[in-house]
Formats: structure tokens, C-alpha cells, sequence
């Protein structure tokens, strides 16, 4: 059945070898987890169309409703976006109470990556997800060498939390995004990451640092100042 629904989500795209997925995950400071994935085709899968067919096809897929029903049944928002290319894609999303219940109930567990696990020790939390799934030759086709289920896949794990290890490709320190690109030429990549659940992530934080010494400088020289002042009236006065 999960099969069956990531088939759903991930269209006929991600099992032609021609799919561009582009995955993300943003938990949050209570640690529950929303989930969503842009998907599409790849350019070189869409040029093969002439005119408006790849929305035309899209579009179709998207409204059969024997294919559809197993999202609404599983909790997940999707919509059909034309985005700002030329090139149709669909947009799913689904929200998790904590990382335990994403990991046991996202539908890429056992489909995309073979296996995805979250690890807890003392305030440090651990998420992975190894062995990137290939599935077999499929006779039919000629290919003798298998496929993988997507031909790009873009992760993106963003998090409030102070991250202490990660081997992610690409790394927004401002937004405190990590992104990992995966292809058929990266099939040993590995998704890893471990944050501090205690320690809330504040980005630059030298700079806040040194604007509250400021401040207090500041505050502390006007105080001065007044002092000084009232000094002054008090032995004009005398």
C-alpha cells in the first residue's frame, strides 16, 4: 500500500528515471516535522513535448480521482503548480507530530532511501537516511543496469536548533537550511545530520552579542552623564 501511494505522489515521473524532485523537511522548535516535495519532470523529459501537453498530462493525472483518493486518505495537501517555468509540477505536504512519526510514516521510508532512522542520546538527535534505493532491471525496458526512483533529487532539512555534525553538500548559515543533491552519480550519498535540541540556532550570533555590549555602553555613559549632571546643579546650587 505505501508503494503504492508514493507512486501516487511522485506520479509517473519517478519511475521513468525522468523525475526532478526537490524534498524538504523543516522541524520545528517543539519537534514535530512538515514534510513536502515539489515534483516534476526533468528538462530533458518535457522538451520531448510539444506546446502544452506536459500540463495537459499532468493535469489528467492529477484529477483522476482513483489515483488521488489515497492522498486525501493519508492526510496529504497537494496541489497541481505551473511554478514559474514553463513545466507543470505537483506540490504534496503532510504534518508529523515529532521526527519518530515521520520516520516511521513519511512514504519515502523504504522507496527513495532504503532506510531512514532517527537516533536520540541525551540532547543530541540524529537523522539519516542511507542506502539510496535502486530498484531492478526491469527486462521490459532493456535496462539491465536498474534505476534508481528519481533522476534529481534535491533534500533540503531546515531546523531552529544549533546543528553540531552534518555531511550535507551545501550549507545556508543565515537560514540554517542544509541541502544534500542526490543523482544516479552519487548512489553511496548519505543524508546525515545531528542537532542539539536544547541549543535554539540564532544566526550570526557575535553580532547580537556585540550590539547588547553597545547598548549597554550606551546606557551606561547616559547614566553617567545624568549623574554628572545633577552634581553639577547640586553644587551650583550651594
Amino acid at each position: 500500500m505505501q508503494k503504492k501511494i508514493l507512486l501516487i505522489i511522485l506520479l509517473l515521473f519517478l519511475v521513468t528515471g525522468c523525475s526532478s524532485v526537490k524534498y524538504e523537511i523543516k522541524i520545528q522548535k517543539d519537534l514535530s516535522v512538515i514534510e513536502s516535495a515539489n515534483m516534476s519532470a526533468t528538462s530533458e523529459y518535457f522538451n520531448n513535448f510539444y506546446m502544452n501537453l506536459p500540463i495537459t498530462i499532468v493535469k489528467e493525472f492529477y484529477e483522476d480521482e482513483e489515483w488521488i483518493s489515497p492522498l486525501k486518505n493519508n492526510n496529504y495537501q497537494y496541489e497541481l503548480r505551473k511554478d514559474n517555468t514553463p513545466y507543470p509540477s505537483v506540490f504534496a505536504t503532510k504534518k508529523y507530530n515529532s521526527l519518530n512519526e515521520y520516520v516511521e510514516s513519511t512514504v519515502y521510508k523504504n522507496q527513495v532511501f532504503n532506510k531512514l532512522d532517527v537516533k536520540t542520546k541525551d540532547n543530541l538527535v540524529t537523522l539519516e537516511a542511507t542506502e539510496y534505493k535502486k530498484y531492478l532491471p526491469d527486462d521490459g525496458d532493456g535496462d539491465v543496469n536498474g534505476r534508481y526512483p528519481v533522476s534529481k533529487l534535491i533534500v533540503n532539512i531546515k531546523l531552529p536548533f544549533v546543528v553540531k555534525d552534518t555531511n550535507a553538500d551545501k550549507i545556508d548559515k543565515r537560514n540554517n537550511i542544509y541541502t544534500w543533491t542526490i543523482n544516479e552519480e552519487t548512489e553511496d550519498k548519505e543524508i546525515k545530520i545531528t542537532f542539539d535540541k536544547t541549543k535554539i540556532f540564532v544566526y550570526n550570533i557575535s553580532w547580537y552579542i556585540s550590539l547588547a555590549i553597545i547598548i549597554i555602553i550606551v546606557i551606561v555613559a547616559i547614566v553617567l552623564i545624568i549623574k554628572a549632571i545633577r552634581k553639577n546643579k547640586l553644587n551650583n546650587g550651594v
